[in-house]
């Protein structure tokens, strides 16, 4: 699965090109930079094909990964082809509410500027990090005569790790795909 964002992405959020050292990293950091957007988002934005067992509500199912480019099929738990029809995210099939059926589908395409721009910004924050919070330390001071220059670094910075600052995860979630309710009245 190809990367939510480039190393042209990154250079644009640090305002400079990458040096030698960061050109190496980059990869990497991009590469789980966009798996913990993906599992945070639970989307995954580049095309693809999914295949998921979903239960039928009131005759329709909803796709949860979008956008949806193609349904490839739909059957049931014995492995018969099911009749639908589709709109947009949701597909209408003849089956009552407490049956399942597994569809088959395409979906993605071009990767949201947010969620791209967020992944390059991730990257930009790893490659940032203090070299005092990458080898552990919380806090650093340096004196210097009648002056201390003291500094406490981000939990999640410690380490140096690649990882999602909570207000990534709030972007992620963003793109969480919320299944609207089906209500079915009879008369």
């Amino acid at each position: 699965m190809s990367d939510l964002a480039t190393a042209d992405d990154v250079e644009q959020q640090l305002g400079r090109d990458l040096s030698a050292s960061e050109q190496i990293r980059v990869g990497g950091i991009l590469a789980k930079a966009s798996a913990l957007f993906r599992l945070e988002a639970k989307q995954t934005f580049t095309a693809g094909e999914s295949e998921v067992r979903l239960r039928v509500s009131g005759g329709k199912v909803y796709l949860p990964e979008r956008p949806v480019v193609d349904v490839v099929s739909v059957v049931d738990d014995q492995g018969a082809a099911v009749d639908f029809t589709r709109f947009k995210q949701w597909l209408t099939v003849c089956r009552g509410s407490h049956e399942f059926v597994t569809v088959t589908y395409t979906h993605g395409g071009e990767v949201p500027d947010l969620a791209r721009l967020t992944v390059a910004d991730i990257a930009r924050k790893v490659l940032s990090i203090a070299p005092e919070a990458v080898s552990g330390a919380t806090q650093a001071s340096t004196t210097s005569g009648p002056y201390t220059d003291s500094a406490t670094y981000a939990a999640w910075a410690v380490g140096g790790q690649t990882m999602l600052a909570p207000e990534d995860k709030a972007i992620a979630r963003t793109f969480r795909v919320r299944p609207p309710k089906v209500t079915v009245m009879t008369p």
